[in-house]
């Protein structure tokens, strides 16, 4: 749906694209470059005065006056609009044509005094056009001699008069329209395509999908899987952790597939908005929309873009990097067990960092290009985190106790841990804070700066630390056997032995009152395979403790 969403967008901006070609062709059509243009962008700085001269929607230079100028100077607004209305004048139509000719136009500059005057000719217009003075205020202005401004000037204004004067020639309009009409075709069929190769991606997406769901099916097949003629534990956990292996590498691929997605979306949007610009600039009338879109959106939209695709660009080599670290260092089968959960966790926080990084520095950069300094940007952040330097300090600590707990493998995503007092399955991991579900269903929000206590129930292996109450008439020994019989029975079964890492480390008599005998046993298994194997080993003592005719004890207190 995002994709034909795009494309809906790609047709209509060539829809937009197309439309200053038709209206080159219905002479309704508004024109702007050719009216006389009222002032405007006229701003103070420092001691001086700025108005900007424009063409075709285009800055050529900004003219200057002294904010505290004499009262019998011409104001710098009226000088704008006699600038402005001599452009108009030599572009203005005329016939077939326009006022003044391309080929033959010359800008002149002859000095007056301490000032320069630019004047326009051509073979039509003998008599020079006075355009403007360039003052000794413009000079110091932008700091340069008057002959240098002047010589700049000249410059700039002939170029702009010449193609300003070119895109209004009827023969270069209907060379131009051909060309959008070109780039028009050019541009869906480049759509179709990249759309073609997206949807093949998107097939790769999909299959490498299924093949991870397939793969992880299989994951909790061999989990479950154990033939009574193989009783060996360590052998069924060694094939357990090579499948698991081998699923990782489809995560990987679907990532890279998902950058590869992303950078011909973004891709294909760029183009077309630059082609767009492109085509916008063509036609007198929509080139100050071209200037404005590309001094503007298109400088925005690029920004966007390039972060966009630094960010996919990244993520691959984020991913790549875990690969290449999981596979540069030997390990046994625990720890690289283990590092199927801490992979994952660190590319997740530092994909989050590297975002916020990204997005920041893009922030930054679309400020600065629709004209608010960055400086401004930075003194006023500045002040700011001076004005919240308490509650940065803590920020500041959530991570650096976010990367202590990455580096030294403290807890991952998908461990069972205890924070502070809170109890639960580690759901989310940044650099700033964890989150935690807890048995009822709660979603525990805790930041790094604030964790005082962690105990990890999960890592490497857990363990079941089994207690229950009997009667103190009862017979111990039978209450021993009875318990024995059930975890024995429990660790031959074919659906839980792979929860079992060896045999149960001890069972016996953990504390004896009046009111109940308390029995204990210790069982090392699989990570989180704790809580289920607890629950089928409570159904299992009591029905043991049944057969054998051993009655429960009262309830044990919960510090024994």
């Amino acid at each position: 749906m995002s994709r034909m969403k795009a494309l809906f967008c790609c047709l209509a901006a060539c829809a937009a694209m197309a439309a200053p070609a038709s209206a080159q062709l219905f002479p309704g059509f508004p024109g702007t470059s050719s009216a006389p243009v009222s002032p405007g962008g006229i701003r103070q700085e420092g001691v001086y005065t700025t108005a900007p001269v424009m063409l075709d929607g285009q800055v050529l230079f900004r003219i200057a006056s002294l904010t505290s100028a004499p009262s019998d100077s011409m104001p710098l607004g009226l000088r704008q609009s006699s600038i402005q209305n001599a452009l108009a004048e030599i572009v203005s139509a005329q016939g077939a044509g326009t006022a003044y000719d391309p080929q033959s136009l010359r800008v002149q500059m002859r000095m007056v005094g301490d000032q320069a005057l630019l004047e326009v000719v051509d073979a039509k217009h003998r008599d020079p056009l006075p355009l403007l003075t360039i003052t000794t205020v413009d000079a110091k202005y932008h700091q340069q001699a008057v002959a240098h401004v002047a010589k700049s000037w000249q410059n700039t204004v002939q170029k702009a008069l010449e193609a300003a004067l070119r895109i209004r020639e009827p023969a270069q309009v209907r060379d131009n329209v051909g060309d959008v009409v070109r780039l028009g075709i050019a541009l869906v069929v480049l759509t179709l395509i990249v759309w073609g190769i997206m949807a093949a991606v998107g097939r790769k997406i999909a299959a490498i999908e299924a093949l991870s769901a397939a793969r992880d099916r299989e994951l909790e097949n061999e989990q479950a899987r154990s033939a009574p003629e193989q009783p060996q534990a360590p052998e069924n956990r060694r094939r357990f952790l090579a499948l698991a292996l081998r699923a990782a590498s489809p995560v990987q691929r679907l990532r890279v597939y998902r950058a590869i997605d992303g950078i011909l979306l973004w891709g294909t949007l760029l183009v077309w908005v630059a082609a767009i610009t492109w085509g916008l600039s063509l036609f007198s009338q929509t080139t100050p929309y071209a200037h404005a879109l590309a001094r503007g959106a298109l400088g925005v939209l690029a920004i966007w873009v390039v972060a966009g695709l630094l960010d996919r660009i990244l993520d691959v080599v984020i991913a790549r990097s875990a690969t290449a670290w999981h596979s540069g260092y030997s390990m046994t089968a625990e720890e690289r067990a283990r590092q199927l959960l801490r992979i994952p966790t660190i590319t997740q926080a530092l994909a989050g960092f590297k975002t916020f990084v990204v997005v920041f520095l893009a922030a930054l950069a679309s400020l600065s290009q629709i004209g608010i300094p960055i400086g401004s940007v930075v003194t006023i952040g500045g002040v700011a985190a001076l004005a919240v330097t308490f509650a940065a300090q803590n920020f500041v600590r959530d991570f650096v106790g976010g990367f202590l707990i990455l580096f030294e493998d403290q807890y991952v995503v998908g461990d069972y841990v205890t924070i502070n007092g809170h109890s639960g399955l580690v759901e989310q991991l940044t650099l700033r804070m964890v989150q935690i579900r807890d048995g009822a269903g709660n979603l525990i929000t805790i930041s790094h700066s604030a964790v005082t206590l962690v105990i990890n129930q999960s890592r490497y292996w857990s363990r079941v630390d089994y207690r229950v109450s009997v009667d103190p008439a009862a017979d111990i020994s039978k209450a021993l056997a009875a318990l024995r019989e059930a975890v024995e029975g429990l660790a031959t079964d074919p659906q839980w032995r792979n929860a079992f890492l060896g045999p149960v480390e001890w069972i016996g008599v953990e504390a004896m009152t009046r009111d109940y005998v308390a029995i204990r046993a210790s069982i090392k298994t699989a990570p989180l395979r704790q809580f289920d194997l607890r629950r089928e080993l409570n159904a299992r003592v009591q029905a043991t403790f049944a057969r054998a005719g051993v009655g429960f004890g009262a309830p044990l207190p919960e510090t024994l």
